[in-house]
């Protein structure tokens, strides 16, 4: 920007101006004293009338009014030429400013353009990660549910065959009437229980461990011991005799008589033989007049094919009675075990050694409660019936 160069009038005007000012500062004590000493008569250099006029018409301060202007154009323009460097300073700063924020703008986008193509790669690699780990999932979810199934069928098979040793040993309880096998089995199958790790099994054991308790503190019927007593009894019944019997009656009072009477005379020499003999003749004579209460009369008027039959109904009784044992007939164990208590006793010498041997076992035999069957309803075949597996 250049600065402005001030112009000036050319000619006359321009040219006097300057001298008019000495003129006036040299003659202006001049024209005072003439003034002063005649005051009507104008002073010397002053024109007169219309040049007096005309030079009283300008105004006193025209050159300094120029000088001024001068001095404000000069200053315009000093203030021009650093406004214009300050100017251009600045221009040249914004410049370089927006050259570098433009250059950073561009290495801005060079970054975020790499970093979109970084952030693609790994969004692109995130995917595939996500979708193996889809497959992973789902791999995993396939051999949790085969191991599932696998542990289900293990389980399903191991309480399978747990209920079946039960249900097995409830048998073998109910038809030998003794408790062993089935607490046998119970134990056994605790034991293997306990190994197992499974919910099921825990269930099941507890169900064991508390018909454990109860079988052990239970009284079973001992069913082998009385079906063998009534077989000694089946076996005795032929050797029974009748109170209808032609035979001399049997008693335990004659045995021990005859015992001692064999006994004595070897003790006492010849005296006893004579004295046994005698004994011996006057008991068979007592034995021609016998005299016995009958409850029942029939039972003398019985013949013998009558007794052989009597025998014969009676252990049908007692096969009857065995059978009804057996099966776990309580109701008709009692009275077929009543009906033969009756008929030893009515029907059969009861001072015989064999009668009262037979009315003896009739009598353990009939104390055998049936009812009592601690082997039944157990605890652990309910438990297994329950998660569907064998039959309560």
């Amino acid at each position: 920007m250049s600065e402005p160069n001030p112009q000036f009038p050319q000619g006359a005007n321009a040219s006097l101006e300057p001298m008019g000012a000495g003129a006036r500062s040299s003659a202006a004590p001049a024209s005072d004293d003439i003034a002063a000493a005649d005051p009507q008569r104008a002073p010397p250099g002053m024109p007169s009338g219309e040049d007096a006029t005309v030079l009283a018409a300008k105004p006193p301060g025209l050159g300094k009014i120029w000088v001024a202007l001068l001095v404000v154009v000069v200053l315009v323009g000093v203030v021009a030429w650093w406004v214009d460097g300050r100017l251009y300073a600045t221009q040249a700063e914004i410049a370089k400013r927006l050259q570098a924020a433009n250059t950073a703008s561009i290495e801005a986008r060079t970054l975020a353009k790499q970093s979109a193509d970084i952030v693609g790669a790994l969004n692109a690699r995130i995917a595939v990660l996500e979708s193996r780990e889809q497959d992973f999932a789902a791999q995993r979810m396939a051999l949790q549910q085969l191991y599932q199934d696998f542990a289900k069928s293990r389980d399903d098979a191991f309480l399978g065959q747990t209920a079946e040793l039960i249900a097995l040993g409830q048998q073998q309880a109910e038809l030998t009437g003794s408790l062993s096998p089935l607490v046998s089995t119970l134990e056994s199958s605790a034991v293997r229980l306990k190994r197992a790790n499974s919910q099921r099994a825990q269930l099941v054991l507890r169900a064991v461990q508390v018909d454990l308790s109860r079988l052990k503190s239970s009284v079973a019927p001992d069913i082998p011991a009385a079906a063998q007593r009534l077989d000694e009894l089946a076996s005795l019944i032929d050797q029974l005799q009748t109170r209808a019997s032609a035979a001399p009656q049997e008693g335990k009072a004659a045995q021990q008589h005859g015992t001692a009477n064999d006994v004595g005379p070897v003790a006492r020499g010849w005296a006893a033989w004579l004295e046994h003999w005698a004994q011996a003749g006057w008991e068979q004579v007592r034995r021609l007049v016998s005299i016995t209460r009958i409850d029942h009369p029939e039972v003398l008027l019985m013949s013998p094919k009558q007794a052989d039959y009597l025998r014969e109904n009676l252990k049908l009784q007692v096969l009857n009675a065995r059978l009804d044992l057996l099966s776990r007939n309580a109701s008709g164990y009692r009275a077929d075990m009543r009906a033969i208590v009756a008929s030893l006793h009515n029907y059969f010498n009861t001072n015989q050694a064999r009668a009262q041997m037979a009315l003896t076992l009739a009598r353990q035999a009939e104390q055998v409660d049936l009812g009592a069957q601690p082997a039944a309803n157990l605890e652990s075949l309910a438990a297994l019936a329950n998660l569907g597996l064998g039959s309560n």
